[in-house]
């Protein structure tokens, strides 16, 4: 009987490790402000050691505009909070199309959303409604308010395609779609 019972307290105190386990997992992957996963999580879940996709998909990022300023001109908690605005708005776009994603804080002012199980147009489409639906909403500081306008681009990744490249080809992509706006 005695046995039974340290079997029964290792088994309870090895769930509990694992749960523990588990927690921290989450914690070390998360973004704190925004609450999205963070860049080691990218490197991690999305990349072999040599950074190239493990998988294929769709990467999109979306870069808030004038955060920069904004932080500049207030302070990192109001940075904070519109990084915070801007992710629940994604989260909550994509939740609601029951899309297959995850979104990535991978810079200061920089998300990038990993989408797969859809073709291109169909994933332009969603980042268009996306930002318009946005675009819709404020973001007050006091008596200030502004507009939550984010630029974006779209990226189709292969497996073994290197990460570097893909995110130089993002960057220019974003760039372009910023200039002929």
């Amino acid at each position: 009987m005695h046995n039974d019972k340290e079997t029964l307290a290792n088994i309870t105190e090895i769930n509990d490790l694992k749960q523990d386990i588990l927690l921290l997992r989450k914690h070390l992957f998360s973004d704190d402000i925004s609450k999205t996963k963070n860049r080691l999580w990218v490197f991690k879940h999305k990349l072999n050691n040599n950074e190239t996709f493990n998988d294929f998909g769709f990467l999109v990022s979306i870069k808030i505009s004038d955060y920069d300023k904004i932080v500049g001109e207030y302070d990192s908690n109001v940075g904070n909070k519109l990084l915070k605005q801007v992710s629940d708005y994604i989260i909550h776009y994509m939740k609601d199309k029951r899309l297959k994603y995850e979104i990535v804080r991978y810079m200061e002012d920089n998300f990038l959303i990993f989408m797969d199980d859809m073709n291109e147009d169909e994933v332009e489409e969603h980042v268009r409604d996306m930002q318009n639906g946005m675009s819709n909403y404020k973001f007050k500081h006091r008596s200030r308010i502004f507009q939550l306008i984010c630029n974006s681009a779209v990226i189709q990744y292969i497996e073994n395609e290197s990460f570097s490249s893909v995110l130089d080809q993002l960057d220019d992509k974003l760039f372009q779609n910023k200039t002929s706006v």
